[in-house]
Order: C-alpha cells, then structure tokens, then sequence
C-alpha cells in the first residue's frame, strides 16, 4: 500500500514539474524585445547575448541586411551559440506607413484595393491609426477584417498580407521560430466602417470582427509555415472587459507589453493583485507552448525593481523580459538573478499568500518570493536554510549567505538557492508478484 502511495507522489511531482504547459524551459525564463535601436544583429556581441534569452523577437523589414549579413545569417549564427532559443521576426498588419519605401508594395496594394479603413464605406479615405494620432505621422489604419473585398486572386486583405509576408520574410529566412504580429488588441483603438455598410462603427462594435481576422490570419499563417509559430502583442488582453472569444487559444505566445513599469501600467494603477490577475488570465487564453513574456520597463539600475517584477513573473510560467527605457527596444539588459538556476518549478503558479502577505514559489534548485506593493516591509522566516545568490551587482542582498530569516522591502523580491539540491522523487520500478 506504501509503495502505491509513493508512486502516486512521485507521478504528481511529475506532472507538477511539467505543469499546465507543455515547455520544458527552465527557470528563470526570459525573453527579449529588440526590434528597435540601430537593428545592429549583425554585431557578433549581439548575437551571444541574444543567444542567452529564451526568446527573442526582432525588428526586420523587406531588403534589410546589416553590415551585409543576411537575417537567416543572422538567426543561424544564434541558435549556433544556443540551438534551443526561438527567433520571431517582427511585422504588423493593421497600420502601413505612407513614406516607408521598404513596405511601398503594401501601401500600395492596400492602396489600390481600398482596403484602408475608411470612416464611411470603401471611399479610399484613410482613418489614420491611434499611434498615427498620436505621433501625428501619415501611418494608416488598415482594415483588416473578412468585410474587405476580393482581389483578381481572391484573397481579401488578411489573406493577401499574410501570404506577403510569408513570402518576403519567411521564405528567406526559414530559420526563424515564426512571426511576432503587433497591435493584436482585443478591440481596435479606432472608430470607423470596418464592415462596410455605411456607418461608422466604434471599436466595441468592430471588436468581433477585428478579432475573426486575427484568427484567420494566424492559422492561414501557421498553415504557411508547416511547424512554425505565430505570438502578438497581446499587452490589453488581460484587461476585465477584454473579450478574447476569437483570439483564445489563437496565438502560441506574446509580449505583455509594459505590464509593470510604465504609467499604464496594470501595476501602476492597480497595484500588484491586479497585474497578476491581468498576467493569468493572458496566459489561460494562449495557446501550447505559452510563450509569453512578461514585460517590464525602467531602469536597469534599478536592481530592487527588477527583483520585484522577475520574481512576480515567476509566480507563474512566463518569460521575464526587460527593457530599459533609456535604451528602448535594444540590448540584453542582465541581472545577477538571470544566473540563478531554478530548474524546473516544483509548485504550480502561486495564487495565494505563503507568509505575512508574500508569495512564494518552489523549484528544483531554489525559490522565489515577492512582496508585493504596499505589503509594507516584512520580516520572514524560512522552514530550512537557504542561500543568497553570490552576484556582483547588489553584494549587500546577492552576497552568497547562507539565510533562514530575512527582510523584505515593500515592492520587493529575491531568488533564493537551496544549500541541497531537492531532487524530485523517481518512480520505483514496478516488480511483478507471481
């Protein structure tokens, strides 16, 4: 009876390990947005340090080369230093900028087509898009539902720019993990006819049809591309009215853009319950193998933030991802934190308070805890001794000491290691009783 109990426990700890998402990355997962600054993948230092992420997605347009080398030269040099990263390249459907000559053929079969979004009907009158407000530039929304009309091929717009796309940055390089789609929200952020009957729809309105367009296009895409994956800027879906009916499970990862950090942030206004709450619910509705980042902004010597927002992320089963806002979307920011090696969780995502209002979680090689904002500083106890990471950036906190009782700060987490590795139990061999 004993021993069915023990393998009961041991195939638990199994599952546990594997949890909800089929992925066998390691802990702490991290991730990279660098489709921005001088598209320098070229650099040889890049690469090795773009090769140190799990994932990474890349800015590149038609004709790009830097320095001569080619983006398939590019993606293999990297996955050369790390075979198991994954390399999406960036694009985006729904906007096209007037003056941009690389995307001329976009602007004008769109062009062409009517296929803009237009405030009445399909006039060829242009609404530009919210980042085309905002910036007051000439980038235009495009419409990109199944309303639009047919070309001589019979593709509408969708279908068209994913088959151009497929073929102008796929195709030379098929290297890459897939594509990173931008501005996949769960509702436009502007107004006009997106079903073309002669009004004016608001984005609430024109949400499900947006949506349905996204999906089709992802699995066109996918189809496109036998084996390869599609992930988004997915940064308002955790948002409580967000309807993610079209888009659940239509998407294989994305980037939580700013989910901490900036001034829209969930955190920022809602505090650190509310951003969890946003960082779940995203994750519940993307697909195997859930590549999804957790995206912070800041600082990067702001090693007690970053402390918090990495060990937030790792209360569930994301990739941490980092953007230091002097820099923007450039570089690979590091962290004494990103050497620690966790292994595999061996608790599920951490839901609830484990002490005086902090979260835990349990990996194979260490743990992590969080103390949320405005939890006030907190003096905890631990149930056996464990050890500071020996880092070189924050030696009063990463100092390599041994500890069974420490203080948090507001706002604050750390990674500890464990003194003794804790080995996940193994399944006895079953023996046969004549």
């Amino acid at each position: 009876m004993v021993r069915f109990k023990w393998l009961r426990a041991a195939i638990a700890a199994l599952l546990v390990t594997q949890g909800a998402h089929a992925n066998d990355d390691s802990f702490p997962r991290l991730g990279g947005v660098n489709n921005g600054g001088a598209h320098d993948y070229d650099n040889t230092t890049y690469q090795a340090n773009l090769a140190k992420l799990n994932i990474s997605m890349l800015g590149i347009w038609p004709g790009w080369s830097g320095g001569g080398m080619t983006m398939e030269q590019v993606v293999r040099n990297i996955k050369k230093i790390n075979p198991n990263t994954r390399i999406f390249l960036y694009e985006n459907s729904m906007e096209v900028v007037q003056s941009a000559d690389s995307y001329a053929d976009v602007y004008d079969k769109v062009d062409a087509m009517k296929w803009w979004l237009s405030p009445i009907g399909a006039t060829g009158s242009k609404v530009l898009s919210e980042y085309g407000q905002q910036t007051n530039k000439y980038i235009y929304q495009v419409n990109t539902t199944q309303y639009t009309r047919k070309d001589s091929n019979g593709y509408q717009q969708w279908e068209w720019h994913a088959r151009w796309i497929v073929d102008e940055l796929y195709k030379p390089n098929p290297s890459i993990d897939g594509f990173f789609e931008d501005n996949v929200f769960w509702q436009p952020r502007v107004s006009g006819d997106w079903n073309l009957d002669g009004v004016t729809d608001s984005p609430a309105t024109a949400g499900p049809w947006v949506r349905a367009g996204y999906k089709a296009r992802f699995n066109l895409m996918r189809t496109l591309m036998p084996g390869k994956y599609m992930i988004g800027n997915i940064a308002d879906w955790g948002h409580k009215n967000a309807v993610l009916t079209e888009l659940n499970q239509s998407l294989n990862g994305g980037i939580i853009e700013g989910i901490i950090g900036p001034t829209y942030a969930p955190e920022t206004w809602g505090g650190w319950s509310e951003m969890m709450r946003w960082y779940r619910k995203t994750m519940d509705a993307i697909a195997e193998p859930k590549w999804v980042m957790f995206h912070m902004q800041g600082s990067s010597s702001d090693y007690q933030g970053v402390r918090y927002g990495l060990t937030s992320c790792l209360m569930d089963d994301g990739y941490f991802a980092f953007t230091d806002t002097a820099k923007g979307y450039t570089g690979v920011p590091w962290f004494d934190e990103y050497d620690a090696k966790l292994g595999k969780a061996i608790s599920s995502p951490s839901k609830s308070a484990w002490q005086k209002g902090v979260y835990r979680r349990d990996f194979e090689n260490g743990i992590a805890l969080v103390n949320p904002k405005g939890n006030g500083a907190q003096t905890i106890t631990l149930d056996e001794d464990f050890k500071r990471i020996a880092g070189k950036q924050v030696t009063s906190i990463n100092n390599g000491q041994i500890v069974r009782t420490l203080t948090l700060k507001d706002r604050d987490g750390i990674i500890l290691l464990r003194v003794k590795s804790k080995s996940l139990p193994v399944a006895p061999r079953l023996i046969s009783v004549n």
